[in-house]
């Protein structure tokens, strides 16, 4: 086959497409390249049309997604099509770009699941377990690209792909998702009205104004339709002939979901629906979903958490039903049981109703019945038609009065609350309160309290709050007022006539009253998610206030007045409106902790703001006392590790910090101090740090967790990437691993002091697929950790070999696949030594701490690598007699084991070697 095009790699050589295209859209076309099997190249018909496109394609290789294809039974499946490099004609023009192969005749369009037809159709297997991987698999790929702040936009079900084999999932197209640059967003262009979020629907938002939100909803109802029989979360039936839009469009904007936990008054589940039947937390999610506001849908790593947990966990609810093995219950019957002998009783009833058939007209009539002898055939006796029930006169216009009294303000309530509004709150209103009309209702155009606040009048608003009962719609009505929402200028004044009334509601202190001095550390006192609480409702409603306003110190410490007055009352409703009391009462630090607790929550959304604007003003605000919730010292810290390293010292020796504070005792100290120093690695040149930040070393987790901003860029230089190699040279091995970004200066000098190095390595590696992309970057940063560090990599190979028995078990970073992993990248370390002894302080050597822990497979090559068999370690034993000792300790040995055991015996070629010029003398 001949080839068409050469083009040009951008940072490679020469590229060759094969002449006929793999397949062909309006904008571009795939082709396959010359000995590339597993990439493709997209060329644009005409790139030219959208000059933006390669910034966006750059945008997308700097920021890429970790979602390295997946090695399984021997395949290669690639989750994501994402570019890999552009291409360019030879004067440098946009072509196109390469990416992986995804191999679609192996794979199936999402939307080929949702229903038993299409699985039919497309020979898929019926079980339900299946549906349930494959929507786990998805929101995992979309929470990893969320997590770099990539939204999809278009999410639907045809553009999703299943492979059969697996139910791994696999997104094309991505130069089509909205992507974030370096301080930039590349938006999207394309959505579809089915899976459209219903916000943007109602403020007419097209695909370039969408963001995380819409993906949360756009997933959950594919989600949705999975799980539930392919049914369209806004797919009903109406109720008592009421008129609903016919469109799922028209029904998320109007918000006729009718699977919730509580039932719709307009529109009824479809009969086929088994959403009763899933688990309770798996209805919840979907609820928040599809009735709670956009900032309270599930994310992305929230669904695929809990499918994580529905499919694996011990406790999960899931069991086979006993009638049908494709089946799966929640705990509760089978629904797929029920729902199939509802089918079956429909099918039975249809075939039992006899035809009506056409008596015969004209002259055909007598033929026909002359000719025709009847049939026999059951007619069912006729029975006494119901007697009408005839209801006396009186008790018919008794009921007629009551329904009026009932039906007649309903109806006036549809029709006057608009002109209630138009009228701007006359005296006519009050009328309406005491009738019990609803102040504050889930559609925005029959609220009288969202009336209210487009007034020009504020007692307006005043006479709506006091019919108000309850925080959730409040709550609602407050952070759709504070963003903007509702259509009009926000007025400060107006917002906190509605958080002082959020703030008098029931509130749940449990969360801070468990709080004391031991808990301080892991404490968080965010309402991430808590949004149904006061609190959660304020904090919220501030924080979108805020983003919205420009910066001031007046501004600012208006709302720090404002907020402590809340956080104060809080603090004495939380103790039962009693002070914290004497400081030398037994009960002084809890009562102490849980009022702090609450001004920490309340105060974070303008602590936030502040660091955005003027560093110095934060330190102005944060209290005179130690934070006691550590996640916000920690950020704090880092907001000024990152925009102002000359303030960093200075931070440090605030109260609210506490570093190295003298109030901390013990281990309790020292986890707060290294927690501060793991946010000020954000730091840009680490040799600026404070000599006391630089001297203290971080424990094996937070250590691995740096490695996340150690690199130029505050990015992750242990991060294994796909580096696209010259395709001219075929000695260079593709896909190879690398650390792409480089370390911060001081970073190298920084790292090899670490006492924790090696654990933190094996973490990494511990992170490999089995593809060895993990093991070699760490292997990669080993080799230039000893050019730096002489004798590094001796130091690493002995911590792994002495202590990973003991980082399995202890370590916080629940280090699954270590072993395997680790001895690969041990045998790495073990060959690359010169030494063929190994010896420590303690007269120990290396192989002998290797046999306490590692695989018979990595023992049996121990000589072969070079180590010492014959050495006998301070208990005066050799390889061998420790490695049978470990055997006859666990009681049995497998054929590995024993191979293993007879290698130990040989003697490695140093030693041979020493035999033959010494003799016996090698023993010695």
């Amino acid at each position: 086959m001949g080839q068409t095009q050469t083009l040009i790699e951008v940072g490679g050589g020469a590229v060759r497409l094969l002449d006929k295209p793999l397949g062909q859209g309006a904008d571009a076309a795939i082709y396959r390249v010359e000995g590339c099997p597993d990439l493709v190249a997209k060329i644009y018909h005409k790139p030219e049309q959208d000059p933006g496109r390669r910034a966006k394609l750059e945008a997308m290789l700097a920021n890429s997604p970790e979602l390295s294809h997946i090695e399984h039974d021997g395949h290669r499946f690639v989750q994501i099509a994402w570019p890999q490099s552009i291409v360019t004609n030879r004067r440098g023009e946009l072509r196109g770009y390469l990416m992986p192969f995804v191999d679609l005749s192996r794979a199936v369009s999402l939307e080929m699941m949702l229903n038993r037809k299409t699985r039919q159709f497309s020979k898929l297997p019926e079980h339900y377990g299946y549906r349930l991987s494959a929507a786990k698999n998805l929101a995992a790929l979309i929470a990893a690209l969320h997590r770099k702040r990539h939204h999809v936009i278009d999410m639907k079900p045809v553009n999703i792909n299943v492979y059969r084999e697996t139910f791994f999932t696999a997104l094309l197209d991505c130069d089509g998702f909205s992507i974030q640059g370096a301080g930039k967003r590349f938006t999207a262009h394309q959505y579809t009205p089915d899976y459209i979020a219903p916000e943007a629907i109602k403020g007419r938002q097209g695909p370039d104004q969408l963001g995380e939100e819409q993906d949360r909803f756009a997933l959950a109802v594919i989600l949705f339709q999975l799980l539930n029989q392919g049914v369209h979360p806004f797919q009903g039936t109406p109720k008592g002939g009421a008129n609903l839009p016919t469109t799922n469009h028209e029904r998320i904007g109007a918000g006729l979901y009718a699977y919730g936990l509580k039932e719709h008054p307009r529109i009824a589940p479809s009969p086929w629906s088994i959403h009763q039947a899933l688990d309770s937390r798996t209805q919840q999610l979907f609820e928040n979903a599809f009735t709670k506001p956009p900032y309270a849908r599930p994310s992305a790593q929230e669904w695929s958490d809990h499918l994580h947990w529905l499919l694996a966990a011990d406790d999960s609810p899931l069991q086979p039903c006993p009638n049908n093995k494709e089946h799966l219950s929640f705990g509760n019957g089978c629904p797929f049981c029920t729902v199939e002998q509802k089918a079956a009783n429909t099918v039975k009833r249809k075939a039992k109703r006899p035809a009506r058939a056409q008596p015969p007209k004209g002259r055909r009539a007598h033929r026909a019945t002359a000719q025709t002898q009847p049939q026999p055939q059951y007619r069912p006796q006729p029975q006494p038609a119901a007697q009408p029930i005839v209801m006396p006169r009186k008790v018919k216009w008794g009921l007629i009065t009551a329904l009026s009294v009932v039906v007649i303000p309903l109806l006036l309530s549809a029709i006057l609350n608009p002109v209630i509004a138009s009228w701007r709150w006359p005296g006519f209103t009050e009328a309406a309160l005491d009738m019990g009309w609803p102040v504050c209702d889930s559609d925005r155009d029959y609220n009288l309290l969202s009336q209210a606040l487009l007034s020009e009048e504020k007692g307006h608003i005043q006479l709506a709050l006091q019919h108000i009962k309850g925080a959730s719609c409040l709550g609602d009505v407050a952070v759709n007022y504070a963003s903007g929402w509702l259509g009009s200028d926000v007025d400060d004044d107006r917002l906190w006539m509605l958080l002082e009334k959020l703030s008098s509601a029931s509130q749940s202190y449990e969360r801070w009253m468990s709080l004391d001095t031991a808990a301080r550390q892991n404490y968080s006192g965010a309402y991430t998610s808590y949004y149904h609480d006061p609190l959660g409702y304020i904090e919220t409603a501030v924080r979108e206030r805020l983003s919205n306003l420009p910066y001031s110190p007046e501004v600012r410490d208006s709302w720090l007045q404002r907020l402590r007055s809340v956080s104060e009352d809080h603090g004495r409703r939380a103790l039962g409106d009693d002070s914290p009391g004497d400081e030398l009462a037994p009960t002084y630090a809890h009562a102490r902790a849980v009022v702090n607790g609450i001004e920490e929550s309340v105060l974070e959304p303008l602590w936030k703001w502040t660091a955005e604007h003027d560093l110095e003003g934060l330190m102005e605000i944060l209290p005179e006392r130690a934070l006691v919730d550590l996640k916000k010292v920690e950020w704090i810290i880092a907001a000024v590790a990152e925009k102002n390293v000359d303030k960093l010292a200075d931070l440090l020796q605030r109260p609210a910090i506490a570093f190295n504070e003298g109030d901390y005792d013990g281990e309790d100290k020292l986890a707060r101090d290294q927690s501060i120093v793991a946010s000020t690695l954000r730091v840009s040149d680490l040799s600026t740090l404070p000599e006391a930040v630089k001297t203290l070393s971080l424990n094996c987790a937070q250590l691995y967790h740096a490695f996340s901003v150690l690199g130029e860029g505050n990015m992750n230089f242990m991060s294994p990437r796909r580096v696209p190699t010259p395709y001219y040279n075929p000695l260079v091995a593709r896909n190879a691993s690398s650390s792409e970004v480089p370390l911060k200066s001081g970073g190298m000098a920084y790292l090899v002091r670490q006492p924790e190095l090696a654990c933190a390595l094996s973490a990494v590696a511990d992170g490999d697929s089995g593809d060895g992309v993990s093991l070699k970057a760490v292997a990669v940063f080993l080799t230039r950790a000893e050019t730096a560090e002489p004798g590094i990599k001796q130091k690493v190979l002995w911590d792994m070999a002495r202590n990973m028995p003991r980082w399995e078990s202890d370590s916080g970073l629940r280090l699954y696949k270590s072993r395997d992993n680790t001895e690969r990248l041990v045998a790495w370390l073990v060959e690359e030594q010169t030494a063929a002894e190994w010896v420590d302080r303690d007269g120990e050597t290396l192989a002998h701490y290797l046999v306490n822990w590692v695989s018979p497979e990595l023992v049996q090559r121990l000589p072969s690598l070079g180590a010492s068999t014959s050495l006998r370690n301070s208990r005066n034993l050799t390889l061998k007699e420790a490695y049978q000792r470990r055997l006859s300790a666990q009681g049995t040995a497998s054929n590995h084991e024993r191979a293993a055991l007879e290698a130990l015996g040989r003697r490695s070629p140093a030693e041979k070697l020493d035999d033959y010029f010494f003799g016996s003398e090698s023993d010695s």
